[in-house]
């Protein structure tokens, strides 16, 4: 059984989720039981690849949830009469869910997400096992790793699936995860979010994110890798921004 959102408005011709992370929670931990479905989590970035990625499209159609990531996006939304209860990033879900995930023993697989830091992991989650497979840069273009990836998911059975690659294809290996029809588990598509629970890449501390800065907080931080991607996204993300609301 997929997991269905219960409450959902579009904006960006992208369904949103509109519920509370308490909600999201309840919705979450019996699905854990369940056939897979997986969640995304839409922010600026993934808006600017949705307007001329067909298959990030494709993917997100799919997911049983797309979740507001971005404190940044959330006001936004609100100009197209799509008012989320609040911003649910994907790093505190997933910390939850990892919290949970302890008190209950479970298994999760990772997708991605470098050695070290699943040693980490490993450390500081002693009551979680965890199945771990880090494919090769590039390997969504390789359809025989692709399939090595989805094998792996397949045949090893989690409560939660963690997608740590990248959009889209964190996104994309997820959706094939789904059309497999042979897993099981909550997939969540959520980037570098367990390098900040592993203690590698550091939040913004939780001030910063009440005033919607942490995007400022972690081009600081990560200005090589971040500061050309933000400014890129800013810079598309405005004409999109123009033309939907015309629409």
């Amino acid at each position: 059984m997929q997991l269905i959102a219960e409450i959902v408005m579009k904006a960006f011709n992208v369904d949103f989720y509109t519920g509370s992370k308490e909600e999201l929670l309840s919705q979450i931990l019996p699905a854990c039981q369940q056939a897979f479905s997986y969640i995304v989590t839409p922010n600026v970035n993934h808006i600017v690849q949705l307007e001329h990625d067909q298959k990030l499209t494709n993917a997100y159609g799919m997911a049983s949830h797309r979740i507001c990531d971005s404190r940044v996006l959330l006001p936004i939304l609100k100009l197209f009469g799509v008012k989320p209860v609040e911003a649910i990033p994907g790093s505190t879900l997933t910390a939850d869910l990892m919290d949970i995930a302890a008190a209950r023993r479970w298994t999760i697989t990772v997708v991605g997400c470098e050695v070290a830091n699943m040693e980490l992991l490993r450390e500081k989650y002693p009551s979680i096992t965890f199945n771990h497979t880090y494919p090769p840069m590039g390997f969504i273009k390789d359809e025989p790793a692709v399939q090595r990836c989805l094998d792996f998911v397949t045949t090893h059975p989690s409560q939660l699936i963690v997608f740590a690659l990248g959009c889209p294809t964190q996104e994309i290996i997820a959706s094939r995860v789904f059309e497999t029809r042979q897993a099981v588990g909550v997939g969540l598509c959520v980037g570098g979010s367990l390098n900040f629970l592993a203690g590698s890449v550091k939040r913004a501390p939780q001030w910063v994110q009440n005033l919607s800065l942490e995007w400022l907080h972690r081009i600081c931080a990560e200005p090589q890798r971040l500061l050309g991607r933000y400014a890129h996204d800013a810079r598309h993300f405005i004409p999109i921004l123009i033309k939907h609301l015309r629409t």
